[in-house]
Order: structure tokens, then sequence, then C-alpha cells
């Protein structure tokens, strides 16, 4: 298992919800690990448990907590994170994590009938099962393998039982009711297998309606509830085109699904577009074409559709009619890349120039990468460099600058260095807080210019990182200028509280302690540490560090 560190928790939770997971570290019980994952279970409002995974490039982690469910790195993983952490600095051996029981195994081995009882009584107790189960029962009945008929009604009758939501399902209620759904395009697979093409055809059309109505009940903060109801229109797809319903009203029902339907499940026309066939494709076109004519010129629905049906169609002429008439304006990059798609380079270059014209602020970096390279290409190299220069004025940071000078042409660099930093230096100057990022002492950091970003920060700011960075650069030749520097990232680091960065706040402590020496001032070496210590005697973990930093 990849070893993971504090700093990298504190990246992915946060500092709030790291702060809140260091509070947590007395509630993890349980740790254990396997060659992969880290395990346990923190007690908060409940008892959640806990799985983090180091991969070789990222962090994965499992929490069935609120704000883990919607995707983020919670005080619980951080809890977990951080015992683990410390047992492994101790020493302290981690419990290899015990197997589960195998319940496959276990149901394989019960006799058929007490099998079936154990399901019946199961499904009495769980509505959801319940549902998934009567769905396969009635798929069964109609396939011949669960004995007697059913009707094309009670058939409809069981899918809206199984799919109904009579109130709001929050997140932890969906990956149960995605199951669910799951087992509808599970059953509609089956009768496709079957060849009972226009019965599946009749009953997924009838799924995805509900489905419309349904879904936005549905908290599907995962997206799970999303991919299982793409499965029931998969399975629609398929049935048409093995069933071949008539190709007009097919496509009447799609347009009407997209611009009268919730949105959900996603009905795209691309998916459509083989089951339509020619005739079908003709009347959508046509039909959209006269709804659009009656809406709104910004109507975002129709235009959207019409977008699609001009790429399922080929029609790239009618894409950039519709990408040139945005609410907001032009979309010159999306007609760049049709009129690419369709050999029309020419064009694209035009739209693209125009797109940079256009535009205020700062410009598209896809039009940008677009006009240099095919300027490039035709070796238009004045034309290059002019937008290059009218990029990096319209966007002053170290990208464009590093851009401008990698396509200056060879022995004017000087001259344009020169013009390029007197930009940076007006926009620092029009800066109104010191403490952000500053675009002039990055460029300059860039290029090694250790001076003149020192001379930069001090008289415009920056942020604590090119703080640290400028200290690092000068601290050979002009100790005492990074010494202030440490001084103060020592103070913060401490001041924040949080046990993952003494680490840090020693070592930098450390640092300026030696500088000290370096200067001639082993006295104040001396009092900066005692300081340190008596400003900070309760905190144990930060004086532990000091210790550690031989401090």
């Amino acid at each position: 298992m990849r070893a993971f560190s504090r700093e990298e928790l504190l990246e992915l939770a946060g500092r709030k919800s790291y702060d809140r997971g260091a509070s947590y570290v007395p509630a993890v019980q349980g740790l254990s690990t396997d060659r992969a994952t880290v395990r346990g279970t923190v007690t908060g409002t409940h008892a959640y448990r806990v799985e983090l995974t180091p991969g070789r490039s990222r962090m994965s982690w499992e929490c069935d907590c609120p704000w883990a469910e919607e995707g983020n790195f919670c005080k619980h993983c951080v809890a977990l994170g951080l015992v683990y952490l410390s047992a492994v600095e101790r020493g302290t051996p981690v419990p290899a994590a015990a197997a589960p029981p195998d319940i496959r195994a276990y149901l394989e081995s019960l006799a058929h009938a007490d099998l079936v009882d154990l399901l019946v009584s199961a499904a009495g107790t769980d509505e959801a099962l319940e549902r998934r189960l009567e769905v396969r029962a009635a798929s069964a009945a109609v396939t011949g393998s669960g004995g007697g008929d059913m009707t094309m009604a009670a058939l409809r009758a069981f899918v809206d039982r199984a799919l109904r939501i009579d109130d709001l399902v929050d997140y932890r209620e969906a990956p149960a009711y995605a199951e669910t759904v799951s087992d509808v395009a599970e059953q509609l697979q089956r009768l496709l297998e079957d060849g009972l093409h226009d019965t599946a055809e009749e009953l997924s059309r009838y799924a995805v309606e509900r489905l419309g109505e349904y879904l936005p009940l549905a908290d599907d903060s995962d997206g799970e509830v999303g991919e299982a109801a793409l499965r029931v229109v998969e399975a629609h797809v398929e049935a048409c085109a093995n069933a071949a319903p008539d190709p007009v009203e097919l496509a009447e029902w799609l347009l009407d699904r997209q611009l009268n339907g919730s949105g959900v499940p996603e009905l795209l026309l691309e998916s459509y577009a083989g089951v339509l066939g020619e005739a079908g494709l003709e009347h959508y076109g046509n039909r959209l074409a006269g709804i659009g004519a009656d809406r709104p010129a910004d109507d975002w629905d129709s235009r959207f559709l019409m977008a699609e049906f001009a790429r399922v169609s080929g029609d790239v002429d009618l894409l950039v009619r519709v990408y040139s008439q945005g609410r907001e304006g032009v979309y010159h990059a999306a007609i760049v890349d049709a009129l690419l798609s369709a050999g029309r380079d020419g064009e694209a270059l035009e739209w693209a120039e125009q797109g940079l014209a256009e535009k205020e602020g700062r410009p598209d970096g896809q039009l940008v990468e677009h006009v240099v390279g095919a300027y490039r290409a035709a070796e238009r190299w004045e034309d290059l460099r002019r937008v290059r220069w009218e990029v990096f004025e319209r966007s002053p940071d170290v990208e464009s600058y590093r851009a401008l000078r990698d396509d200056e042409a060879p022995g004017e660099w000087p001259r344009v260095r020169g013009q390029a930093l007197a930009v940076l230096r007006r926009s620092a100057a029009r800066r109104s807080t010191r403490h952000f990022p500053c675009p002039l002492v990055e460029v300059l950091l860039w290029e090694g210019s250790g001076d003149e970003a020192w001379e930069a920060a001090t008289a415009h700011g920056c942020d604590d990182k090119q703080w640290l960075r400028l200290a690092e650069l000068r601290e050979n030749e002009h100790p005492g200028d990074s010494l202030d520097v440490y001084v103060r990232e020592v103070s913060r680091l401490v001041a924040l509280t949080s046990t993952v960065l003494y680490p840090r706040a020693a070592e930098l402590a450390r640092r300026v302690h030696g500088l000290y020496g370096r200067l001639g001032r082993p006295q104040d070496a001396v009092e900066f540490v005692a300081g340190l210590r008596r400003e900070h005697r309760r905190k144990r973990r930060f004086l532990t560090e000091l210790d550690r930093a031989g401090l």
C-alpha cells in the first residue's frame, strides 16, 4: 500500500474538515488494514464505516456519512488517516482486516425451500426488495419461466409500482432505488432476449415515461440512479431496433419527451438516430424547426436540440448557425471544432480569429492555440507574435509570458521582455490586495530572477507560498531576508493549531535557528526557540516536533 501523509489528508479535506477530523481521532475504532486499504469505524452523529485506499496517484475513499456521500473527503476519513499514520509512526502494529463471511457460499448451501422462505421473509420487511421481486416475477410470467399469463396493463402496473416515488428519496435511499431501476432494465433486457420485442418496446417506453416523472424526486448525488435509468433507455433503443415502431410516431414521442419532460433520464437524438432512420430524422428536424420558430430566439432547449440534430445529421452549416446565435453570444470554439471536423480549416481559422477579436477580457485558450497553430504551420511568424502579445496584454500571467517568450524571434526577447515586464509592473501597481498571488513575482520567480522578484514582492506584495519560494531562493546570499519570511511563516503555521502543520513549522524554526547562527546572532537563536516554547507551551505536539528538529 502506498504511503500517504498528513499533508495529503489536508489537501484532500481542506482546512475546515481536516481540523474537525483531528478532533475525531479519539472516536476511531476497529482500525485494520490489508495490502491496499485502511478500514475503521468513526463514531459521530452515527457510527460511520470508513475506508481509505491510497492509489498510485491519488487517494480513494469510502464513508457512509452525508458529506462523503456527496464525493467529499470528510472529517471521518481524516480521523481514520491520522490514527493510521500515528500508529505507523509509533511502530504500533495495525491489525489485518478480517475477511468478511462468504454470504454467497452460505446461501448456496441452503435448501431450495429454505432459500425461498428467506427471500419471502426479507421481502416482507423490505419494500424495495419486494418491488424488485415483483418485477422479476412479472417478467418471468411473460417469458413463460414463472407460470401464468400477464397482460400489458398488469405489466405496466408492476413497473409503475416498482419505480413509483411518493416522497423525496434522500441520498441514503438512492442506492436501493437505483437497484430497483436496474432490475427493471434487466427484466426488459430479458424480454428482448426471449424475442418479445413489441412487448419490450412498449414496456420500456412506459418505464422511461415513469422515470421522467419520478426521478426528479430522488437525490442522485452519486449518479447511481441516473446510470440505472440510462440502462432502461438503452433497453428501449434496442427494443425499437428490433420492433421497428413507426419512425414518425417515435420521432414525435422523442421530441415531446425532450421538450416537455423533466429532462431525466436524458434522451439524446444520437441514441435514437439509427432506429429513426432517414424518415424519422427528417420529420424530427422539420418539427423541431417549426417549434423553434415559435419559441424565443434564445430558448436553450430548442437550440440544444437543434445543435444535436445538426451534429447527428452532419449539417455543419446548420450547426454553425445555431452556435452563432447563442444567448450569451457566439460560441466560437464549438464552431471551430465543427468546421475542423468537416475539413474546412480556412473557415475555422476565420472564426477563431473573429472570436479572439470580439471577446474582451481573458481570451479563450482553445481559440488562441488554434490560431497560433495555424499561423505556425503557415509560417506567419509576425501574425503569431502579434497574437501572443495581444493575449499577454489581455491576460498578463506566467503562462502567457512563457508562451510569449517561446515564440519570440531570436535576438528580440530582451526588448520584448522589457515591454512585458512593464505591462506586469503596471498591473501589479493596480493591485488592491497585497496578500494575493502576484503575477509579476511569479514570472520573475519562473525566470530565476531572485533579486527582481524580491523587489517586486516588497513593492506590491504576494501570497505566502511566493514569499517562501523567494526566501528559499535568497537564503544563501541574503539570509536576513529569508529569516524574516521564515519567522512570519512559523508564527502563521502554529497559530492555525493544526497538528499536521507542526512538522513544517518545526522545520522552518530549525532554519531560522541556523540563519541566526550564520548572521552571528546566536543569542537571538536561543531566544527565538525559547520564545516559541514559552508562547506555545500548551501545544505538546508542537513541542514534540521541536524536539525532533533538535530545538
